[in-house]
């Protein structure tokens, strides 16, 4: 008996620490950081596709020559203060990262937003949760 619950608590701690350790569990912020390292601020809209298109992972949901990406949700307040309204860029790409699975699906979708001579001006995460 001590046996099948010794294996079942190690199969329990094997599925936590693989869960635990995909990056799209960690915060909204960390990921930013990680796409910044990636994607620098500056750097042209067709060096970061190239960058997303390397990972063969991420799904590309658009890519908009003509207009910046909208942010989900209600606006920040950052965004208002420093003028930038809800609409950041004059170009932009949205990418689908993934989900994962608590007791909901939460998908990680990355925003990219460009001036107006396709450099990065701006990296947006959004993590939503669906809760049905």
């Amino acid at each position: 008996m001590k046996i099948v619950i010794c294996a079942l608590l190690a199969i329990v701690l094997v599925a936590i620490s693989i869960s635990l350790s995909n990056p799209l569990r960690r915060s909204q912020e960390k990921i930013k950081e990680s796409i910044l390292e990636l994607t620098p601020i500056g750097m042209g809209m067709d060096d970061v596709l190239k960058v997303i298109e390397n990972n063969k992972r991420w799904e590309i949901r658009y890519v908009r020559y003509d207009f910046g990406y909208r942010r989900p949700g209600i606006p920040d307040p950052a965004d208002v203060a420093l003028g930038r309204g809800t609409y950041i860029g004059e170009k932009s790409i949205r990418v689908f990262l993934g989900d994962y699975r608590n007791i909901f699906i939460t998908s990680v979708t990355v925003f990219w937003g460009f001036d107006e001579n396709s450099k990065l001006i701006d990296v947006y995460v959004w993590k939503d949760a669906d809760t049905l």
